[in-house]
């Protein structure tokens, strides 16, 4: 038995340690689990902290330069396509604890389902998707470190070339603060504060979406064993076992309304938030292609090496986080409505038509997919994707003509 339940938790954690990992770096965890009132204060303080450092060191002072400062487009666009994601990831942060009662919950019916005594063709199903989850989590949170990693290095290298000029004041990010940051400590002090607030803000970034994606591939991995479960109900059936047939049938269709609840609850927390992140999607592969090809045309060959390194990992990572929303949406709809087609394609004709006609009510009720939306208006499929990119990229067409 305790092994059973070891091996359970160490399922349940392969699924979600990556995510549990990152969000308790930002002091966002929603932990399902009791705790002590030690490591939730513990928690709050992190969260405070970290996103009061994002917030006093990158987004108010370099909205404060975008305003008094910025004199020309490339100045706009190069302060945007920065202060708008680490804006946005903070928001995110913010949403993460907002919902956190929510999202407690969610966690919740997932350690629930981790623990619940399955057949192994069932929790092999889960595996599967906790399989698909973990390498989202790691391949994104991958990129984000590499992107971080090439940001950094360009800012130091323009620093280091534009030290007499003093283009970026020494600074990872051009801002405008309300003290002398040209004496010692003021200078160190506010670097600092500004490689925090940049380390911090990948960490957000890229965690709510990878987090986003592990419960939207659990509830696809339960849709999968309902589907087994309808499929296996109609083909073990027999004639002379009607009450264990609507026992049976009734499960499904109680485990049906719990897993169309989770994901009532996961649109509720997220569809504004997602629709925002259209919006801020849309707007950065423009911005950042427009860097990107206007950096061409730099003189300093070093500069354009590592300059177009950041502008290529930052596009990439942009649409490789988008697609993952698109992708588990489109998952999710489909998983949902193929309840419907494993009832019509199993051997339904073979029941008698007592039984047979219990079925019908599940075709009906499945054909409703489960859907993650931008904001109520638009559920993230691949179709949105591909609409996304064709936008931006006349967006992208707009910009060159006016800066030629």
């Amino acid at each position: 038995m305790k092994k059973a339940q070891k091996n359970k938790k160490l399922e349940m954690d392969f699924a979600m340690g990556w995510s549990q990992f990152n969000l308790t770096l930002l002091g966002v965890w929603p932990e399902p689990r009791l705790i002590s009132h030690r490591k939730r204060r513990i928690s709050s303080f992190v969260f405070w902290f970290t996103s009061i450092v994002s917030f006093m060191f990158i987004c108010a002072p370099q909205t404060a330069r975008l305003v008094l400062k910025s004199t020309n487009l490339d100045e706009v666009i190069e302060n945007l396509s920065i202060n708008v994601p680490i804006a946005f990831a903070l928001t995110k942060q913010l949403v993460l604890r907002y919902n956190k009662t929510a999202l407690t919950f969610l966690l919740g019916q997932i350690l629930e389902d981790w623990s619940r005594p399955l057949p192994k063709a069932y929790r092999q199903t889960m595996l599967k998707s906790a399989k698909t989850s973990r390498m989202i989590s790691i391949v994104c949170s991958t990129s984000v470190w590499m992107m971080l990693l090439a940001f950094l290095t360009l800012q130091v290298w323009n620093n280091m070339q534009n030290s007499s000029e003093a283009d970026l004041e020494g600074f990872l990010h051009p801002a405008m603060f309300p003290y002398n940051t040209k004496k010692s400590p003021n200078f160190e002090l506010t670097w600092l504060g500004q490689f925090i607030g940049t380390v911090l803000a990948g960490v957000a970034y890229s965690c709510f979406d990878t987090f986003l994606a592990v419960l939207v591939l659990h509830l696809c991995g339960q849709l999968s064993v309902l589907r087994l479960a309808v499929t296996n109900l109609v083909n073990t059936s027999n004639e002379t076992n009607f009450m264990e047939f609507k026992g049976r049938l009734g499960y499904i269709v109680y485990r049906h309304n719990q897993l169309y609840r989770f994901a009532v609850i996961l649109e509720d927390c997220f569809n504004l938030t997602l629709f925002v992140q259209t919006l801020i999607c849309t707007a950065m592969l423009c911005l950042t292609g427009y860097r990107m090809l206007t950096a061409v045309d730099q003189t300093t060959e070093e500069m354009n090496v590592v300059g177009l390194t950041f502008f290529i990992l930052h596009v990439v990572s942009t649409m490789m986080h988008f697609f993952i929303y698109c992708y588990v949406g489109e998952t999710l709809v489909e998983e949902s409505t193929g309840i419907a087609e494993s009832a019509y394609d199993s051997i339904w004709y073979k029941l008698p038509p007592k039984q047979a006609s219990t079925l019908i009510n599940i075709i009906g009720r499945a054909r409703i997919s489960f859907q993650i939306t931008a904001g109520k208006f638009s559920p993230f499929t691949l179709t949105l994707f591909n609409a996304i990119l064709k936008t931006s990229a006349g967006y992208l067409s707009v910009l060159l003509a006016v800066n030629e």
